[in-house]
């Protein structure tokens, strides 16, 4: 068992084994690929010896175990994995998908993995390397991965970074105006919201006043935007005021509805931030929305999550409650429905982005997936002969012939093989009687 920084001589070659990645003296990862596919052969066989296992579960067993084994730092090795290289990775998959659907081994990998719904080693390898590099450009700014992505991207004849081709591929997407994502979107000592999705009763007197703000997004037409509500109930019982708002927040390659129903909150508590002791109810229906400021984590829409936050903890300071309720869209509520009808107004066809704000690092990486994985589509020419012949067939037109309808050259590649006399049977005009009625 090798350790992380040892180095190894064998016949003038060195190897350094870095974080389980071994490493030769021309980056070529020859050791690393036969290494991995070793390993993953060793899990995919463990995997062959289940017996009565559903498809479903041994895909899923696939997945989570032989996987994983394969692809590790396949980011730093995906570029070196081709040609003769890829022979001892593919039948890895062949024997997993014998052990998914039982088929032979001596099928073609692409048959293996079509039959039995596994996704191809460069569709695994490309998904995880536009996934880092989305990753490092929600980086901070100060982090040296962040700083160095104008490097990345630079061409140079040798010593090329192994994240090139993936930077190249993605070079028309704008990743410089991703969001920032932190490691911590919150203190461990600062309080959450506690009572996002639960309904809390309200009190029939409320000294202050009382506020019911709802918010709702829509994305249509390219574009997405946000409505919000607010119902103001002074004190003393004073007529209500009732105000509406729409914002078209950016193009749906940028955003989503799950931050626009986000920056809806931030929009919605900044209206309200002067007033004291009221009691404050944030309708929304988004429950992704709710759940996210009732436990915040590592993930796209961390800003508007510290606004909110920031937000209320001023509104709290001048004696206001803030209760964040989801509410389900079959429930009849008056300031729901008017939110979505300024929601929808915000995007409309010619509406017109009115915020600037950074990309969202989910709805880019969805993007970025599409453009750059390969797609495991057929090639278009597959099974041209097959059809053909079925609609011949189908269509039985009498008096003709497989030679008249294919062709010499493609007839004869239907013909048997030769008999021991050398001879070989042909489809020749007049062989095909016409069929009786």
């Amino acid at each position: 068992m090798l350790g992380s920084g040892c180095i190894i001589r064998t016949s003038l070659l060195y190897i350094v084994k870095i974080l389980g990645v071994l490493m030769d003296t021309k980056l070529k990862y020859k050791e690393h690929i036969a290494r991995a596919a070793s390993k993953g052969l060793e899990a995919a066989m463990e995997l062959r010896r289940l017996r009565g296992l559903s498809p479903a579960t041994a895909r899923q067993l696939f997945t989570s175990t032989v996987a994983p084994v394969v692809d590790y730092a396949s980011n730093v090795w995906m570029h070196a994995c081709k040609d003769k290289a890829m022979g001892s990775i593919n039948r890895v998959q062949r024997v997993g998908a014998q052990a998914i659907v039982r088929t032979f081994l001596t099928v073609a990998t692409s048959v293996a993995e079509a039959e039995a719904h596994l996704a191809t080693v460069q569709h695994r390898f490309w998904r995880r390397a536009v996934k880092m590099w989305t990753d490092i450009h929600t980086l901070p700014e100060t982090n040296p991965l962040r700083r160095n992505t104008a490097r990345i991207k630079k061409f140079r004849r040798y010593h090329r970074s192994p994240l090139y081709q993936v930077a190249d591929a993605l070079k028309n997407i704008e990743m410089e105006r991703l969001e920032t994502i932190n490691p911590f979107t919150l203190a461990p000592w600062e309080a959450r919201v506690q009572d996002g999705v639960e309904e809390t009763p309200q009190s029939p007197t409320v000294p202050g006043g009382l506020v019911q703000i709802a918010t709702s997004s829509s994305a249509r037409n390219e574009l997405v935007g946000f409505g919000v509500a607010i119902e103001r109930q002074p004190p003393r019982y004073r007529k209500l005021k009732l105000k509406t708002l729409s914002v078209t927040l950016g193009a749906r390659t940028e955003q989503n509805p799950f931050s626009a129903e986000l920056a809806a909150m931030v929009h919605a508590l900044n209206m309200v931030v002067g007033l004291k002791d009221y009691r404050i109810t944030l309708l929304t229906s988004n429950k992704a929305a709710a759940l996210t400021l009732r436990n915040p984590r590592q993930q796209s829409g961390q800003e508007f999550v510290c606004q909110l936050y920031k937000l209320m903890r001023k509104l709290r300071r001048n004696g206001n409650q803030i209760n964040i309720r989801w509410i389900s869209t079959s429930e009849d509520n008056k300031l729901r429905v008017l939110a979505k009808e300024q929601a929808r107004s915000a995007t409309q066809e010619d509406a017109l982005p009115q915020e600037s704000v950074p990309r969202m690092k989910s709805t880019t990486l969805n993007i970025a997936r599409s453009q750059a994985v390969h797609s495991n589509d057929l090639p278009a020419n597959v099974g041209n002969t097959q059809n053909e012949l079925m609609q011949h067939s189908q269509a039985n037109t009498p008096g003709s012939c497989m030679t008249d309808y294919l062709g010499k050259k493609r007839a004869c590649w239907l013909a048997p093989p030769p008999s021991r006399r050398g001879t070989r049977w042909a489809f020749r005009a007049g062989d095909r009687t016409t069929p009786q009625a």
